[in-house]
């Protein structure tokens, strides 16, 4: 009788255990992100969103981020399985087309954590806690970065002076001379 009480209590907890399991639901952040992104495809992600200031706002559009969506924040790895934090969804990733971006986790008092998200790098999550001074600094070097890895640098061409350019026309390339080879007087 005795063993038949234990059994019993202890399969009604196994039950119970199974059934919180079963239909817990995936784990809610009760954050929710701002996703934002440039013409380069590079994003800047930020969570939560209700805790963005008005100078992040305006400072992360100064800089040619346009806002593209928002949702509920969910835990992910990075592309390396490293590393975890709070992030968008992958399916918003994807539709995005956004492999490089910077992740800014804004705590008490407009301090920033700052991660940074690249398919060959990982994810990158320093510990240390930024103003919005040192995030105008260093945001600019991290685009640049992301521009160098992929050869999306932005520079100007130098062409010397006795160099020949090459137009290519929809039937064959012409080649110009930099230097016209007109002498011709007038008659």
């Amino acid at each position: 009788m005795r063993i038949a009480k234990i059994l019993t209590i202890v399969f009604f907890a196994v039950v119970l255990f199974l059934s919180k399991m079963i239909n817990a639901a995936p784990s809610n952040s009760g954050y929710d992100y701002q996703l934002y992104k440039n013409y380069e495809n590079f994003g800047i992600l930020v969570f939560p969103k209700d805790q963005i200031f008005v100078e992040l706002e305006e400072y992360i559009q100064e800089i040619g981020f346009n806002p593209v969506d928002s949702g509920q924040a969910v835990m992910r790895f990075g592309p390396n399985n490293e590393n975890q934090t709070y992030l968008m969804p992958e399916s918003v990733q994807i539709k995005h087309s956004m492999n490089r971006f910077i992740v800014l986790q804004v705590i008490a008092h407009q301090n920033i954590l700052v991660g940074i998200s690249d398919p060959e790098w990982g994810l990158t999550l320093p510990s240390s806690i930024h103003r919005l001074d040192g995030i105008k600094e260093n945001i600019p070097k991290t685009l640049n970065l992301f521009r160098k890895h992929l050869k999306k640098r932005e520079t100007q061409r130098h062409i010397p002076e006795n160099s020949k350019r090459t137009r290519l026309l929809a039937s064959s390339a012409v080649t110009i001379s930099v230097r016209p080879r007109f002498t011709s007087k007038l008659h």
